[in-house]
């Protein structure tokens, strides 16, 4: 009989023929109970929420074409709209990983040729062996392509050790690269538009000297971390004003819902008193990178911030 239907009519047809009042899976009201199958299947949210996204996009694909013709502009909005979904998509499935690494991050070490006495490679190979979960890049001199492979070359590093690889400055380079982030100081290019350049996909760091420029790195430009020093003389960070950890408190108690990494200066016998203030993350460099043994000291940074 259904081979003489028309896909409409057999649609139709289908739905006519379901028998709501006697669907095994419709809840009566009076009862909690639902099909054994559906009791014993559980899901984490993230496959909830991925199951949403793609209901949503498939949704919204139906009604501009639907409206494509009688009302190109709703269309038009709509498939913006769903691909919006498709960015949180992908932030759902690839960036939060990276956002999970970065919240539950201690120790956040940047990474520059001209302080590794073992050579860049094998220091970061160390680091990470140490514990540290975040990697900076930070290259001053090199050119485009140089500084492409660099990237390449410690983002599979901090994949092996499951780390979070970040790229200082250069959102281009980030992206060429698949790094997970990028790190944006108050001079360079703003965060909305290295986000409209990189997606939900991107994560972004802010680096901050004040309670004023860390809130608005967060509650305005919607950086998903911050930086905030100098906490101490550092010789990474010249000319910068001293802020200590009377800083490092007053952004602690704005309660920013994202992480706070201190920086500047720090090393294992200041660890204390930044943690007496709420301090959980610290960014360092030549305390790790300049030692000679760098797997050992990184360690010993982490052991202090989780003592």
């Amino acid at each position: 009989m259904t081979e003489h239907l028309t896909e409409g009519g057999l649609h139709e047809a289908l739905v006519a023929a379901r028998n709501v009042e006697t669907d095994s899976g419709k809840p009566d009201g009076t009862s909690d109970a639902q099909p054994k199958a559906r009791v014993e299947h559980r899901e984490d949210g993230k496959a909830v929420a991925q199951r949403g996204l793609k209901r949503a996009q498939e949704a919204l694909r139906v009604l501009e074409e639907y409206l494509r013709g009688p009302a190109h502009d709703t269309s038009r909005a709509l498939a913006k709209v769903r691909f919006e979904l498709y960015e949180a998509e992908q932030w759902l499935v690839q960036g939060s990983a990276a956002a999970r690494i970065l919240r539950q991050a201690r120790l956040y070490v940047l990474i520059a040729e001209d302080q590794c006495a073992r050579g860049v490679e094998a220091t970061a190979r160390a680091v990470l062996k140490g514990g540290a979960t975040v990697l900076q890049m930070r290259e001053k001199a090199l050119d485009g392509h140089a500084l492409l492979e660099r990237a390449r070359m410690l983002g599979g590093l901090c994949g092996e050790y499951g780390a979070l690889f970040v790229v200082n400055d250069r959102a281009d380079v980030a992206l060429a690269a698949g790094a997970g982030c990028v790190h944006l100081g108050q001079k360079d290019l703003p965060v909305g538009a290295v986000r409209r350049m990189g997606g939900a996909g991107l994560l972004i760091g802010r680096s901050t000297h004040s309670e004023a420029q860390a809130r608005a790195a967060v509650q305005e430009d919607g950086a998903d971390y911050i930086a905030v020093g100098s906490m101490y003389a550092t010789e990474t960070k010249k000319g910068y004003e001293l802020k200590g950890p009377a800083l490092a408190k007053a952004v602690m108690d704005l309660k920013l819902e994202v992480p706070v990494f201190a920086i500047g200066g720090i090393s294992k016998d200041r660890i204390g008193e930044l943690r007496a203030v709420g301090v959980k993350g610290i960014a360092v460099s030549s305390a790790v990178v300049t030692a000679p043994d760098p797997e050992r000291a990184a360690r010993e940074l982490v052991e202090a911030l989780e003592a």
